[in-house]
């Protein structure tokens, strides 16, 4: 039987209050916090509303508003789950889509005006999405593992799911994962160019509901193995049950009308959970109050759930504190857990003209108690189609997981798509013998131009590379999964996007622009451009992006979440980066001057999937270290086999002897991507998929890829398959 996961304390940052009590009790009485914004100026806003935090102080060093949330949350989670993070190996997962941006969105308009503009530099210390994982690490850790991801609205809900990989995997005792989001221009103006903002607070399923509410805030929650917990005497709030996370491959900002995906993730999750619909006692629903948003969920729901809609209460809290974005899944899955532990249910507020075409049981205006919540749903979705459902239950009720059946991830194809051209697999294995990059990359030659039309440059460089691995594995299976890593977004975009509004107003806000500036837009698009259903999201991770986009794909196969994944890095040459971002956070030292556009990308899949469809297994996946600090080591690096060995790096900056020297890698032949390809922080991503494809021609038999960036290091181990 599968190992139960405890939810052993919650942290959260509301509009309604700080602290889990204070948003609690104003929560079950309906109260609404969305009103005119203070944050900054609204002129020419069409709408002028949204759901602050207030009393939020941001410390200078770094910090941002979406950061001292998120570490407010976090803190309150580990008090209340008694965790000492220096005495287990307790992992980090923070889910976003702001960062910083409230705080250098100034910045950029400046910087894209002035290209010369210099001052700037260090107050951009706070706009990375890492920049919160750093900012936590500081205050809170030290932490055995972080990741940092994006998958729009419904990070906060995947930060979980990956938290559930780390521990049934035995790589961490525990985690504290969440999400957060600060309010700023570009989502107001971006929210408010699509029409998707009720000029009133939002009324998710009432029958003149007119858009959503935006908000801010965080939510963290922290995991255990239901053994681990006892041990130390913790008291479980809830158990995380179930979960599924798939994409619908529709349309960059609109959900498929018809549901079917989310019913198939509810049907999975309450499956994953040893549960029957009959057992779910309420939903906790995305509920966006969207004239779109509603009566898929609707139709979802009675997909889902079949006959027991009719008696499952069904509520959104974004009538109360607006839709609080990446965080949303996380506060959300909070509740949730508040609801089954508390037995109280909680209303939707403005729900005062149910929709009769919905079909489902609501809780209006204020909150009931309940003789007993046996489970609930939490549901997510984001933008790209990119959907989660989680399932909480009372850790008192019998039922019986699945087991997890062991899993050997290994590598089946690769491609690199930059200066040196389209590689696809044997390609690959003969790049590191280029002397120097080639020309410039177009893609637009490798693309159908009707699918795609709304493409960026990052989405388009991805769906280039992803489109040649697909082609190269031998075909596409509709729950292929997508992991895309990018070090710091389309920050040339937001910063063009940031000036125009500065310059002209807020109605110069483009409504095809503003989706393709949420970091996770590129991952988006490349699913529905390549028709791919599984998990997607991106991850950021400074210049081991891609290491890190690796890394998860190995964790979600091997956890069981798909059979296939897609994994790699999409950076496109960015001025600011290369004038700005790459001199805060780059710790590599480079010859080659000029970054450029690169993507690569990895087939990972379970090796009983690979076997059974007769693909060649170019690699078995022997080990990920995952390692910070400001001195990082490789204790606990795997030594070579005995066969022949190399060590493929990215770059070959000055902090990469000492650290090999000390390994059992010391004597291995060095290979360096950087010269034949150009500087980008992709390359860990390139020098992954060399690597495969050296192995797979039978130039090697063994290889450690090593990545190095600030205050980070990545090893990954491939061996013969």
């Amino acid at each position: 039987m599968r190992p139960r996961l405890w939810l052993t304390g919650l942290g959260l940052v509301t509009p309604l209050g700080v602290g889990v009590e204070a948003t609690w009790a104003r929560l079950v009485h309906g109260e609404r916090a969305i009103r005119q914004i203070t944050l900054f100026d609204t002129a020419g806003q069409r709408v002028r509303t949204a759901a602050e935090v207030e009393g939020v102080e941001v410390p200078r060093g770094g910090w941002s508003r979406t950061s001292i949330m998120a570490a407010t949350a976090a803190e309150e989670a580990l008090r209340t789950a008694r965790l000492d993070v220096r005495r287990m190996r307790v992992g980090l997962v923070v889910g976003g889509t702001t960062g910083g941006m409230f705080e250098t969105e100034q910045l950029l308009a400046r910087l894209h005006a002035d290209p010369q503009c210099r001052e700037v530099l260090v107050e951009m210390l706070a706009h990375p999405l890492t920049s919160t994982g750093d900012r936590l690490e500081e205050r809170l850790g030290p932490f055995a593992r972080i990741r940092t991801l994006s998958s729009a609205c419904s990070s906060g809900a995947n930060a979980l799911v990956v938290a559930t990989a780390w521990l049934l995997a035995g790589e961490v005792d525990a985690v504290v994962a969440g999400g957060t989001d600060g309010l700023c221009r570009l989502t107001v103006s971006g929210f408010n160019a699509l029409g998707a903002i009720d000029p009133e607070p939002c009324r998710p399923f009432d029958r003149r509901r007119r858009g959503t509410s935006l908000g801010e805030g965080a939510g963290f929650l922290v995991l255990e193995r239901a053994d681990a917990a006892r041990s130390r005497g913790a008291t479980p709030v809830a158990e995380l049950a179930g979960w599924a996370v798939g994409s619908e491959a529709h349309h960059i900002t609109n959900p498929a009308p018809d549901g079917v995906l989310v019913a198939s993730l509810i049907h999975r999750a309450i499956k994953c959970a040893g549960l029957s619909p009959r057992d779910i006692d309420y939903v906790n629903a995305h509920g966006t109050g969207t004239p779109v948003n509603d009566p898929m969920e609707a139709a979802a729901l009675a997909r889902g759930l079949s006959a027991e809609v009719a008696r499952v209460p069904v509520s959104s809290s974004k009538g109360q504190i607006g839709h609080t974005l990446g965080a949303a899944g996380a506060i959300e899955a909070a509740i949730t857990a508040l609801v089954v532990s508390r037995r109280t249910l909680v209303p939707t507020a403005g729900l005062d003209e149910p929709d009769p075409a919905m079909g489902l049981v609501h809780v209006p205006h204020v909150g009931r108690e309940v003789p007993r919540v046996r489970a609930a749903i939490s549901n997510a979705f984001g933008f790209g189609g990119m959907d989660t459902v989680l399932v909480f239950a009372d850790p008192d009720l019998r039922r019986e997981a699945p087991a997890l059946a062991p899993v050997q991830p290994v590598v089946t194809a690769t491609a690199v798509f930059g200066p040196c051209g389209l590689l696809g697999t044997e390609a690959c294995a003969s790049l590191l013998e280029r002397r120097e990059p080639g020309a410039p990359v177009e893609p637009e030659g490798h693309l159908d131009p009707g699918r795609a039309r709304r493409l960026d440059r990052a989405a388009q460089l991805g769906a280039v590379v992803v489109e040649r691995v697909l082609d190269d594995v031998g075909g596409r299976e509709l729950a292929t999964g997508l992991v895309l890593g990018s070090a710091f977004g389309n920050v040339d975009g937001s910063a063009a996007y940031m000036h125009r509004i500065f310059e002209r107003g807020p109605r110069s806000a483009s409504p095809a622009e503003f989706p393709n500036l949420v970091p996770s837009s590129p991952v988006g698009h490349i699913s529905i451009y390549a028709g791919l259903r599984g998990p997607a999201l991106a991850t950021a991770d400074l210049g081991i992006s891609g290491e890190s986009a690796f890394a998860q794909a190995v964790q979600f196969v091997t956890a069981g979440e798909a059979t296939r994944m897609v994994a790699g890095a999409v950076e496109p040459r960015s001025d600011i980066v290369e004038r700005v971002l790459s001199a805060l956070f780059s710790s590599q030292v480079s010859s080659i001057a000029t970054r450029c556009d690169l993507a690569a990308a990895v087939v990972v899949e379970s090796e009983t999937e690979a076997r059974r469809r007769g693909a060649r297994i170019m690699v078995r996946v022997r080990q990920t270290l995952e390692v910070r600090g400001d001195t990082p080591s490789l204790v606990g690096l795997v030594e070579p086999l005995g066969g022949r060995a190399e060590v493929v790096l990215a770059h070959s900056g000055c902090a990469v002897g000492p650290l090999l020297d000390a390994s059992a890698w010391a004597s291995c032949e060095r290979r360096v991507c950087g010269p034949a390809v150009g500087e980008s922080d992709a390359l860990g991503a390139v020098a992954i998929a060399v690597a495969a494809a050296r192995i797979g021609a039978g130039q090697t038999d063994e290889a450690l890829v090593l990545g190095l960036a600030k205050k980070r290091c990545h090893a990954t181990v491939l061996v013969r398959g």
